[in-house]
């Protein structure tokens, strides 16, 4: 666990409710002799910066995990936070509450690692948290974001009447993919790191705020499971990145 020193106390949130339709079980799920809550508790605490990890669920199951591999489940999330249709957000800012209620003052950051992003490593919220702290000026947040190799905005495509025209009429489709570099590199939020001053989140209610850095990830660790494809292409990439 991270030392507490004055603005750094880092909470880590590790949001894992128990009901799953496309893939039941998910956080429990394995990977690497591991369970996906397993591995994202053992990268808040290699991190070395978290000064707390609680995980926010309502299963017995996965809060016994999580125990088992470092981290705090203090608490059951209420049923009407554990619905497919529930905002995370709406579970991270009651499992600071009630992290602020027992400590009896605010914590400084809030980090966010959801356990469907396995292939994230210490290193990685290491280097993120690290961020926004050294970022001069202050910035709200940092969020881990990949590049976009395969879908580039000028090539993007919808379909309205039966016909397929422009995502972005204004956007001129080059018609080779080297002539990419006139334009700026897109990037998509991975899902595997938001890190983000206590506040932000706690009053505006997002993870974002007005000035948010971006922690880019290689794409072969961006991975975000949700279903039983995505798992087996992460179990691939494990068994790719351990050779």
């Amino acid at each position: 666990m991270a030392t507490e020193g004055e603005g750094r106390y880092c909470l880590c949130v590790i949001p894992a409710r128990g009901g799953s339709k496309s893939l039941p079980g998910k956080n429990l799920a394995r990977l690497g002799g591991e369970s996906l809550v397993h591995r994202a508790v053992r990268a808040a605490r290699d991190s070395e910066r978290c000064s707390r990890i609680v995980c926010s669920t309502d299963s017995d199951a996965i809060a016994a995990e999580a125990i088992g591999a470092g981290a705090d489940a203090p608490f059951r999330r209420p049923a009407q936070l554990a619905t497919d249709v529930s905002p995370t957000i709406d579970a991270v800012i009651h499992a600071t509450g009630w992290v602020e209620t027992e400590r009896g003052r605010p914590v400084d950051l809030i980090c966010i690692l959801q356990p469907t992003s396995p292939l994230r490593t210490a290193e990685d919220l290491r280097a993120a948290i690290d961020l926004l702290l050294d970022s001069r000026p202050p910035v709200d947040s940092v969020v881990s974001v990949c590049e976009v190799a395969d879908a580039h905005p000028a090539w993007l495509r919808k379909i309205e009447g039966g016909l397929l025209t422009p995502y972005f009429p204004d956007l001129k489709e080059p018609t080779r993919r080297q002539d990419l570099d006139s334009h700026p590199a897109p990037y998509r939020r991975n899902g595997a790191i938001y890190v983000t001053r206590r506040d932000v989140v706690m009053i505006d209610r997002t993870v974002y705020g007005s000035r948010c850095l971006p922690y880019v990830m290689p794409d072969e660790r961006s991975i975000d499971i949700d279903t039983e494809t995505d798992l087996a292409v992460a179990r691939a990439l494990w068994d790719h990145l351990m050779t």
